[in-house]
């Protein structure tokens, strides 16, 4: 190193080697560089209508959409690639795909037949070599091992997954399979050709894939956020990947930095496992007299019992419970109860529900009910007090059953005044992942 003589030098020497600093770029700073063929993304094919046509063969070759209800003004929440050939997708009305397609089949869909298929699903992968982590009731990402990242063994690797597939469901459940260097890329290359796509994108593929996407092709980027980048003159995903990081630093912060480093196939978006604190569901009322206090009580019933399976499902207990009714007129009412004896069977849940419902000072009618498990621990601590074992066995019999047959074979009496309407919704994919994401301890896994 050159010695200083002077003040002079020394600050000339600063200002260099602070500008080299001030201008590095994280392909300076990052010890983590991007490796080709290390993470592997498995995409689901139209996975709801996929398993609603392979259940009922009635279905199959036909448009079919899955909606949220039996009516009109209903949502598609998934349409099969026929379907979507005449327009259908995601978020419209019922009596609009109608229109699109008069031949459409609708279906209410089946919750239970899907986490059934995930499960097996993400069996398949858990057998594979790699670390596995759910994204979705329909979507994992897998980190290759060290020793597995080549071209020939991942395309091998990814061949053994379709093939496991077909050999459960033949071709009427598939899936597209994304390979890259990071989660994000991965998931690109899994939606760029459907169905049953096999796409692989390496650092040298970059310039030229990013040259055939749209702005909000790119997972993450909606509309807002595109008016954003054109605003700093960005236009195509070219503009973004040839951005500097300074530009995108100082006009996006955080979330500019990470754009520049996920487009570069850095690993940004791995997921953490984050210890799960509180477990919630949620009814918009919108087909019953709700101010009616015995239909309302009803609602709550069977609110408390899927959340009581969902507790036992996911080995936990909770030590509290909210209760969040929102009314037409507009107002709200809140309640909770706190540092309660560890529960988790059914009737404990029922009756703090009724506890806090028998609150409500003034009735009048209720647009929504949202009762939360709080205080959750996986650690069941000895009670001084008497064991309700009776409704222990109850409530693990109840879940039995419902495992068994993928259903509510057997309903609580204290539910029946309204038995019509069931609480299952498409919205579950968190306990499922949860429960089927797990990680595996590789030394090698880099």
């Amino acid at each position: 190193m050159y010695k200083i003589h002077s003040m002079y030098g020394f600050c000339l020497y600063f200002k260099i080697v602070f500008c080299k600093i001030q201008y590095m770029t994280p392909e300076d700073l990052l010890s983590q560089k991007p490796i080709d063929y290390s993470t592997m993304y498995i995409d689901m094919d139209s996975f709801f209508a996929s398993v609603e046509q392979y259940y009922n063969p009635s279905l199959r070759h036909q448009p079919v959409a899955v909606v949220t209800g039996k009516s009109m003004g209903a949502s598609v929440i998934a349409a099969s690639y026929i379907a979507k050939e005449h327009g259908i997708h995601t978020g419209i009305k019922v009596r609009e795909a109608i229109r699109l397609c008069p031949s459409l089949q609708i279906t209410c869909g089946n919750p239970s037949l899907y986490r059934r298929v995930h499960n097996q699903i993400m069996s398949i992968l858990h057998d594979t070599i790699c670390q596995i982590k759910a994204k979705g009731i329909d979507e994992a990402y897998l980190k290759v091992p060290t020793y597995a990242r080549s071209r020939s063994q991942v395309f091998a690797l990814s061949k053994a997954i379709k093939a496991s597939i077909y050999n459960l469901y033949n071709e009427h459940i598939n899936c597209s399979i994304g390979i890259a260097s990071n989660i994000w890329l991965a998931k690109m290359a899994a939606s760029h050709k459907k169905p049953n796509g096999l796409v692989c994108i390496t650092g040298i593929d970059l310039p030229k894939f990013y040259k055939e996407l749209r702005l909000t092709d790119l997972t993450g980027i909606g509309h807002r956020m595109e008016r954003q980048f054109y605003d700093s003159g960005i236009i195509t995903p070219s503009d973004l990947y040839s951005a500097t990081w300074r530009l995108l630093s100082d006009r996006f912060g955080v979330n500019g930095q990470k754009w520049y480093l996920r487009l570069r196939g850095y690993e940004v978006d791995q997921l953490l496992d984050i210890e799960r604190k509180s477990l919630g569901h949620q009814v918009t009322i919108t087909d019953i007299n709700s101010y009616s206090l015995a239909k309302i009580t009803t609602y709550c019933i069977k609110i408390s019992e899927v959340l009581g399976y969902r507790l036992r499902n996911n080995g936990l207990y909770a030590r509290g419970i909210n209760m969040d009714l929102v009314f037409v007129n507009g107002l709200r009412f809140n309640y909770n109860l706190k540092k309660l004896p560890l529960f988790n069977t059914n009737n404990i849940i029922i009756g703090y529900s009724k506890a806090l419902l028998k609150k409500l000072d003034n009735f009048t009618e209720i647009k929504r009910i949202s009762i939360t498990l709080t205080e959750l621990t996986s650690v069941y601590q000895l009670s001084l007090l008497p064991e309700p074992l009776v409704d222990s066995s109850i409530s693990k019999a109840l879940d039995d059953l419902e495992n068994r047959y993928h259903s509510k074979v057997v309903l609580s009496a204290k539910s029946l005044f309204e038995k019509s309407f069931a609480l299952d919704r498409i919205g579950f994919a968190t306990d499922e992942i949860r429960k089927s994401s797990k990680h595996q301890n590789y030394s090698n896994i880099g």
